[in-house]
């Protein structure tokens, strides 16, 4: 993929359908090879049974290659297509996983109404609240775990009844370089990692230029944002949450 493009006819039906849309092949071998020799950089501490220690953050300003993601041609306008022209980035993370460990169960979902994460089509339009980029720096193969789902859930009408048969939950295949663009309303999970390495992946969350879903983006991203390391666009993109003044990202498209 060399040039930014928003959701295809068969994107769009699928996202409208499923609640994610994965594009394959997106990051070439030698990025892919870079963002992994960046997360080794990184020092990670060994990740554990609980979740929050397979999470790693802050990782923005070590790299360029992690900041290239922002604002990937491969994203920016299905972010712009599925957030809103004011789309900003709200927060950023990684997870590192061992085989054998578990990760996040069943959680997202627009049901009842969650004003953070939800999803609705109005007039020929989709209207989410936080979206989600996850790029994948391993191979996710069938049966390996990793990023889950119950496909078509974020138009659910109806909470998610307990227990879930294990046959709701799709797991989603992945290569390294692929990137599943998904909604937040959208119910989904990390499955267990089985893969013969350790589990690496990137998650980028967007949400409307209004919306904020953690306030740590006063300390993490403004601080970035004033670094200097930043593009004129992907600072449109870290500013803080606003109805207005907002810059559009129309403006900035390639």
């Amino acid at each position: 993929m060399t040039d930014s493009v928003g959701l295809t006819e068969q994107e769009r039906y699928l996202f409208d359908l499923h609640g994610y849309v994965v594009r394959r092949g997106v990051l070439s071998v030698n990025e892919v090879q870079a963002l992994n020799v960046a997360v080794d950089l990184l020092a990670l501490p060994e990740p554990a049974a609980p979740i929050m220690s397979q999470r790693f953050s802050r990782h923005l300003s070590s790299a360029r290659c992690f900041r290239d993601l922002i604002d990937h041609r491969a994203v920016l306008d299905v972010m712009i297509e599925l957030c809103g022209e004011y789309v900003r980035l709200d927060h950023a993370y990684g997870i590192a996983m061992n085989p054998g460990q578990s990760g996040l169960g069943l959680h997202g979902g627009g049901t009842p109404h969650d004003p953070a994460q939800y999803y609705e089509v109005r007039a020929g339009r989709m209207y989410n609240g936080l979206v989600s980029a996850q790029w994948a720096l391993v191979d996710h193969r069938p049966g390996d775990g990793g990023f889950g789902c119950i496909p078509g859930s974020h138009r659910a009408s109806f909470p998610l009844p307990s227990p879930v048969p294990l046959d709701w939950v799709t797991e989603v295949t992945l290569t390294a370089g692929d990137v599943v663009i998904f909604t937040e309303a959208l119910t989904h999970c990390t499955l267990a990692w089985r893969g013969s390495g350790p589990r690496r992946t990137l998650l980028y969350k967007y949400a409307p230029g209004h919306l904020a879903w953690g306030k740590n983006y006063v300390e993490d991203l403004s601080e970035l944002a004033a670094s200097g390391a930043l593009t004129p666009r992907q600072r449109v993109l870290m500013d803080p949450p606003s109805v207005s003044p907002r810059q559009s990202l129309l403006a900035y498209r390639d």
